[in-house]
């Protein structure tokens, strides 16, 4: 008895190896310019106009984090310097998929402030390990949340956007407690 499904199997071959044919001839972005030798790349036109501004990164767009500012750099000096149990502000910045900064160190017993700044997109922060979370604010808003390091221990703090998406994408810090 001769095989039904061969004829069927090679028709489905041919048919996929065109579709790839196809779909690598005619990616955006690739022109054939065949006449000046420049298979595949794109010629630039030269345009008359000024440069335009940097357009502000796009909500779900990864963009480099901020730099620290003097005043987050005080902060993080005073928690990681040795000191009796005290009460201690960070500024944390937040961005797409970053915190500024990440990691905070305190001493065990420290009241801990954190103020908490949305530059970019809509962020919360949160610190499951004290019981702590900020609310979810959007760009330009601002929240604050204390609590005291009572365990010592390196501890995550994240951003819980998207269910999880946020944090899956690198929104994380460490808070180190010693």
């Amino acid at each position: 008895m001769v095989n039904n499904k061969q004829p069927i199997l090679i028709g489905l071959i041919i048919i996929l190896a065109l579709a790839l044919v196809y779909s690598l001839a005619t990616r955006p972005g690739k022109t054939d310019n065949r006449n000046t030798g420049n298979y595949g790349e794109e010629t630039a036109e030269k345009s008359e106009q000024p440069a335009a501004a940097p357009a502000k990164p796009a909500p779900m767009t990864a963009q480099a984090p901020a730099p620290l500012t003097d005043e987050q750099k005080n902060e993080l000096q005073a928690g990681a310097a040795a000191h009796q149990p005290t009460e201690l502000t960070f500024n944390i910045t937040a961005g797409n998929f970053y915190f500024t900064p990440n990691e905070l160190r305190v001493k065990q017993g420290d009241k801990v402030k954190i103020v908490f700044n949305n530059v970019n997109g809509t962020h919360n922060l949160m610190l499951p390990a004290f019981n702590v979370a900020t609310k979810t604010i959007k760009e330009g808003e601002s929240d604050t949340v204390e609590f005291v390091a009572k365990d010592k221990g390196i501890f995550e703090f994240y951003c819980l956007v998207g269910n999880g998406y946020h944090r899956m994408m690198g929104q994380i810090g460490v808070l180190l407690v010693e």
